[in-house]
């Protein structure tokens, strides 16, 4: 066993801004080679209903599943050599798999039902049948192998009663061309399960320092490796070596955050309530950050184009893209940013007032001058001597008042005077103007 500290390396500064992907919002996604032509695609169950993306337009594949989707999975389960879409939904946990008849995807047989909301799916041939089995994870918090038997599934496999699993997935170790099952459980426990003669046996386990926060599988030709971080901060890692399980990683990853994904070609994403969304490459004692997008945070998240998307706490999906200079603009959830000019200035924004004159309420007064009303108060823009009036009493700005081309710009300090408030979000790279209900009293 070896134990070395993390040195910390300094992250580069990140330009990745999150935009939002209303397609995909309260979604559900998978992404997979779906039509087994070497091309994966982005689908996504909402409701009732699966569609795919292409193109920011969506695509039905499915109506009408039996409750609401909740995970999906793609995967050969009836043993002809295509690809079934696998649908789990939260109403009695049914699952259903849909299979592509002359272009339309068609329900086989009844639903399995699970009594469950079912949280993920994952297709894999565990006993090398030529019949690909599923994974499942519950909203419980258990996970389960149903085995597929000529395209009927059957019950197989339970986690512990009573044990939050982490994470649970597939990955063959050994390359023997059977896949082992490796799952990890919150009360700081992993294993590695591989069929033998019929049933699962355990390879391998070992008891972490720590709950376990995240489990990480990183694919590899030669030496596929599994990971986890505990609550401790430490991230542990094994791999297979001369048909025996060893520590490949043992080290204080204390800039990793809760939720972890790997991207393959890209390194280790996580996901931190104190630092935002950080990209690491991995090291054999250390991580290094190479980019990081404070103010956000995600429990899912894939990688789907050469671009990262994540979903939020409030199932929202964002897609992280290079940031620009252009900053959006927002009169609370209605976005004005095409009728409003904003200068950037040294990091300071401003904004052009006669463009939002109309949106915030004021009326202007004459035609000498920048004069207003707004709900019985009289306000005056000196752009001369950089100061706002407001009823008469003169308010120096710490920040400038700026001409430009006879316009008068303004920062975030000027809207309190007229009953408004500026929010930023530097990471979506939002302007969100918002109405002080009262502020005059």
């Amino acid at each position: 066993m070896f134990l070395m500290l993390l040195q910390a390396q300094p992250a580069r500064a990140s330009n990745y801004i999150a935009v939002d992907v209303p397609a995909l919002q309260d979604a559900v996604v998978v992404v997979s080679d779906l039509y087994g032509k070497g091309e994966e695609s982005l689908i996504f169950g909402r409701g009732l209903s699966v569609s795919v993306l292409a193109d920011d337009t969506a695509l039905p594949l499915i109506e009408g599943a039996s409750g609401r989707v909740s995970a999906l999975a793609v995967g050969d389960v009836n043993g002809d050599l295509r690809n079934e879409l696998l649908v789990g939904t939260d109403s009695g946990g049914a699952l259903s798999f849909y299979a592509n008849r002359n272009g339309q995807w068609e329900r086989q047989g009844q639903p399995y039902y699970l009594w469950e909301t079912i949280r993920s799916l994952e297709v894999h041939d565990f006993n090398n049948d030529g019949w690909g089995d599923v994974l499942v994870l519950t909203a419980k918090g258990e996970a389960k192998v149903l085995l597929s038997l000529e395209g009927s599934l059957s019950p197989f496999w339970n986690s512990k009663a009573g044990e939050a699993v982490v994470g649970a997935a597939a990955m063959d170790i050994d390359h023997d061309g059977y896949p082992e099952l490796i799952y990890a459980l919150r009360s700081g426990y992993i294993a590695v399960l591989k069929w033998d003669s019929e049933d699962f046996s355990v390879l391998w386990e070992n008891y972490p320092w720590g709950s376990v926060e995240s489990l990480v599988l990183i694919p590899h030709q030669t030496s596929p490796e599994w990971l986890v971080v505990t609550s401790q901060k430490m991230l542990y890692g094994w791999r297979l070596r001369d048909g025996e399980v060893v520590s490949s990683r043992l080290f204080e990853g204390s800039e990793l955050g809760e939720n972890l994904f790997y991207a393959s070609g890209e390194g280790i994403l996580s996901f931190s309530r104190k630092t935002g969304i950080s990209l690491f490459s991995l090291g054999t004692t250390s991580v290094t950050e190479k980019w990081r997008v404070p103010g956000l945070y995600g429990n899912q998240a894939f990688y789907h184009g050469g671009d990262f998307y994540f979903k939020d706490e409030n199932n929202a999906y964002h897609l992280l893209v290079q940031g620009s200079t252009q900053w959006r603009v927002f009169l609370h959830e209605q976005e004005i940013t095409a009728s409003l000019d904003v200068l950037n200035r040294d990091g300071e924004l401003f904004y052009c007032l006669p463009d939002l004159s109309g949106h915030l309420g004021l009326i202007r007064v004459g035609e000498s001058g920048w004069h207003y009303t707004q709900d019985g108060h009289y306000i005056e823009i000196d752009l001369e001597r950089g100061v706002v009036g407001y009823d008469g009493l003169m308010i120096p700005m710490e920040q400038p008042l700026l001409d430009v081309e006879g316009l008068p710009y303004i920062s975030a300090e000027v809207f309190p005077l007229f009953g408004w408030r500026v929010e930023l979000d530097p990471s979506r790279q939002h302007v969100v103007f918002v109405h002080n209900w009262g502020w005059w009293l």
